[in-house]
């Protein structure tokens, strides 16, 4: 996914969570807040002094806070029932006084039912305390009148009857609210706390004794959107001023920090594919700068090293010409002598067979053909033809060494093998095999071990010498081209050169450090013979 996409995620994400979590908390802030400082409002009860009520205080404190208060004295009775419609029921004993729920409330004040002085009536009521009472049911004659607002077992109902004693005044005063939760909470317990109603409004009851009067305040919480009708407004300001924030945000993250990072992984693009030709210009001082004058300078060393590379690559390139070209040329000088030595050793083995002059004899054809071969080609390290027959290779190392025996004359030689035949190049094994005791010569203190062990169908060929090891990193670079441990005394294609016929004859070779020193070895395929 690209750098610029991912961004418009993060800020969406960043955003949306950030309206949620503002919707949410601010909702859940200015509501939890509201009824906090609600609570600490309706609590600072500051109307009863000295045991009397301060009417105008009481009206204040109704009115500011908009709760519903009641107040009765120490035996139990309002102190004014004015804030209730409500009617005294008379029988043979007692007068009770009946308080008209709020839904018959709103009923008697629209006329929808009349009460008359002396009308007989049989109640159904919710004992408030004492002789007070809220009507539920009102039978009168054949009329019956019922609040179904109020939801209560009927065994809690109290059956009244009797005669209108007193009738309540008619007007145009609100309901009082604290009627509604009489049928389901004890309001002569100590308490200040909230409930939550059937219809899942909330409202706060306060009920304490204070002096000689208890004090009932019901105060209903209102929803937030109608306590603030502003915040739905708020929020949807808020939405609207986030989003462009999140867009100009977003147009300047592109601008400071996308596009450069672009413009730079285009660039470095091309510095992969080694095109140099960049627009790396980056002006502001940051951390983006930064990078862009890094890689700058990157740039710079970079072309620097690549010419210098270029410059010795060519210069390796001609040094190898060089090279190869002198060889030629001394391999061209060396045949007229070499010639000369095979037709001397020709007139001698003529007159008189001698093992010595059959070996200078053979050696100097050999070095006759090497001389034409390397003259003819074009390079020196190019593909090698093989021409493989039977021969036996234990007296090819009895012959090599014989060839050696001045230089070995103070090594303590070691080689003992059963005659044992190989089907390979006679003459490109023997070149291997001198390319590997001259190294052994060159390099050994005192002793050399060869060894030809038969291995399944295979011959394996070592020699091993003490003395100076091998480092890890000339190991792992021994076979190579050119690289030689002898610095400028070396030409390195000795064992190049006997690592590329080995791998023509499809055969292994290997160098391992002893615990004396080194051992070179290779395989070869056995004679069928």
């Amino acid at each position: 996914m690209k750098l610029k996409y991912k961004l418009i995620i993060i800020l969406s994400s960043v955003f949306f969570l950030t309206l949620f979590l503002d919707f949410y908390l601010g909702s859940l802030y200015f509501e939890k807040y509201f009824r906090f400082t609600k609570i600490n409002s309706l609590e600072k009860i500051d109307f009863i002094e000295n045991n009397q009520i301060d009417l105008n205080k009481l009206k204040e404190y109704k009115t500011s806070k908009n709760a519903n208060v009641t107040i009765l004295n120490n035996d139990n009775k309002f102190i004014s029932l004015s804030s209730f419609n409500y009617f005294i029921l008379k029988d043979k004993k007692t007068k009770n006084i009946i308080i008209l729920s709020p839904y018959l409330s709103q009923l008697y004040l629209k006329n929808k039912f009349i009460l008359k002085k002396n009308d007989k009536l049989k109640l159904k009521t919710i004992n408030i305390f004492n002789n007070y009472f809220m009507a539920y049911e009102i039978i009168r004659k054949n009329d019956k009148i019922i609040d179904f607002d109020i939801n209560i077992k009927k065994n809690k109902l109290v059956t009244l009857s009797g005669k209108i004693y007193s009738l309540p005044i008619k007007t145009n005063k609100k309901t009082n609210e604290i009627l509604e939760i009489y049928p389901y909470i004890n309001l002569f317990k100590n308490q200040s706390k909230i409930y939550e109603s059937y219809d899942k409004t909330s409202f706060y009851i306060i009920s304490k004794k204070i002096d000689r009067f208890r004090i009932i305040i019901y105060y209903k919480f209102k929803p937030i959107n109608e306590i603030f009708p502003m915040l739905k407004l708020y929020f949807i300001l808020k939405i609207i001023f986030l989003v462009l924030i999140i867009i100009i945000l977003g147009l300047i993250l592109e601008k400071l920090i996308i596009d450069p990072i672009i413009n730079l992984a285009k660039n470095t693009n091309k510095i992969g594919n080694l095109n140099f030709k960049l627009d790396l210009t980056y002006k502001k001082r940051d951390e983006i700068g930064f990078l862009y004058n890094n890689i700058n300078i990157m740039l710079n060393k970079l072309e620097n090293i690549i010419y210098l590379y270029k410059k010795e690559n060519q210069d390796n390139i001609k040094a190898k010409i060089e090279f190869e070209e002198e060889l030629k040329l001394f391999m061209h000088e060396i045949k007229t002598p070499l010639s000369a030595i095979i037709g001397f050793t020709d007139l001698f083995l003529a007159k008189n067979k001698s093992e010595n002059i059959q070996i200078v004899h053979d050696e100097g054809k050999r070095l006759l053909r090497l001389a034409d071969e390397l003259i003819n080609k074009k390079n020196i390290t190019q593909n090698i033809s093989l021409k493989k027959n039977n021969f036996n290779l234990t007296e090819l190392i009895e012959l090599i060494l014989k060839i050696y025996e001045k230089e070995l004359i103070n090594i303590n030689l070691q080689f003992e093998a059963s005659s044992i035949s190989v089907y390979a190049d006679k003459e490109k094994i023997k070149q291997v095999i001198i390319n590997f005791l001259t190294n052994a010569i060159e390099h050994t203190s005192s002793d050399i071990i060869i060894k030809l062990v038969p291995i399944n169908n295979k011959i394996e060929f070592s020699i091993e010498n003490n003395g100076s090891k091998l480092s890890e990193d000339e190991k792992n670079n021994i076979w190579k081209k050119y690289y030689s441990t002898k610095a400028e005394l070396g030409r390195g294609l000795g064992l190049f050169i006997s690592s590329e016929i080995i791998k023509l004859h499809n055969n292994r070779y290997n160098v391992t450090i002893t615990d004396n020193g080194i051992r070179f070895s290779f395989y070869l395929d056995q004679s069928e013979i």
